[in-house]
């Protein structure tokens, strides 16, 4: 059981919602129905299942909710504000290069000025890819990283994997 987790850090795409690559899309987004909308050329992207309550869960349990993506900034704000999930993030780390470990301590050493203190072992990154983590490893520490699509299948079985590693 983690003692405390205060951070969880999430990528976007393929994780939060379905599109692969949200800096290949075309803005502006319009929402076409709940949790889905359409950028300039009619391309889709929907938020993952469960997402919105996962965010709310997380916010109601104290948890600091930042993104961590490699994409472009801009286009990723734009796909968060159109489906209505930027308010829920407390930071943002999206930059467009691979170099996740890099964003993360970046993000950490904003906390740090904000006088949050969040050691590694407070962290939960969820990611649908593990090409990043020996770096996070390596460079941030012992962050618990969960592999989204593997250990959990969708955001519902998040909320429960994370309620139980806080001792809920």
């Amino acid at each position: 059981m983690v003692k405390r987790i205060k951070l969880v850090a999430l990528d976007l795409d393929g994780t939060l919602w379905d599109c692969e690559d949200i800096s290949l899309l075309t803005p502006p987004f319009r929402v076409v129905r709940e949790g889905v909308i359409i950028d300039s050329e009619g391309r889709e992207v929907r938020i993952r299942d469960g997402v919105d309550d996962f965010l709310k869960w997380c916010m109601a349990k104290g948890l600091i909710l930042a993104t961590l993506s490699w994409n472009d900034l801009r286009k990723a704000l734009d796909a968060l504000r159109a489906l209505g999930m930027l308010e829920y993030f407390r930071h943002h780390a999206i930059e467009y290069h691979p170099r996740k470990h890099e964003m993360l301590l970046k993000l950490l050493r904003k906390l740090r000025d904000e006088g949050i203190d969040v050691r590694p072992e407070e962290i939960v990154y969820v990611d649908d890819r593990d090409i990043h983590v020996d770096d996070v490893v390596k460079h941030v520490g012992p962050v618990k990283f969960l592999h989204f699509g593997r250990d959990v299948r969708n955001f519902r079985e998040l909320r429960k994997l994370l309620g139980r590693l806080m001792g809920d």
